[in-house]
């Protein structure tokens, strides 16, 4: 008997949880499409001028694979000698490849790079957004 009200005790909470979490507050944004935040709402220009003027109207072709393969070098860059002082050495997708790019894109795994930081530098400019936005 008591394993049957304890079973559930657990089927009550883990259905409470899901009910929960599945309650998030949206916003809408000026255009009609919504978000979980309100600072969202200027990223779908973005992602709308991307999708139509960088990746030839939603196409997965070579600009796509070459943002990916930026966004992932970005995020995987370490530096193992300011790691060994203690310090953090970096990491994580902040758009330094792009800021740097003079230095960042000669390291032989981000050889080629180059061309898509270049090919994403007016959408920067014209969002007024940072590399790490994008």
């Amino acid at each position: 008997m008591t394993f049957k009200q304890l079973a559930s005790f657990v089927a009550i909470l883990a259905a409470l949880q899901v009910a929960s979490g599945a309650v998030t507050r949206r916003v809408t944004c000026a255009d009609g499409n919504t978000a979980s935040d309100a600072a969202c709402c200027a990223l779908f220009a973005v992602r709308d001028d991307i999708q139509a003027n960088l990746f030839d109207g939603g196409e997965c072709g070579e600009e796509v694979h070459e943002s990916l393969r930026l966004t992932f070098h970005d995020a995987i860059g370490i530096s193992p000698k300011i790691q060994a002082t203690g310090v953090f050495g970096g990491g994580g997708a902040d758009g330094s490849i792009a800021i740097f790019e003079d230095i960042e894109t000669n390291f032989h795994a981000n050889l080629g790079v180059d061309e898509i930081i270049d090919e994403q530098k007016p959408f920067i400019a014209r969002h007024n957004i940072t590399t790490a936005d994008l």
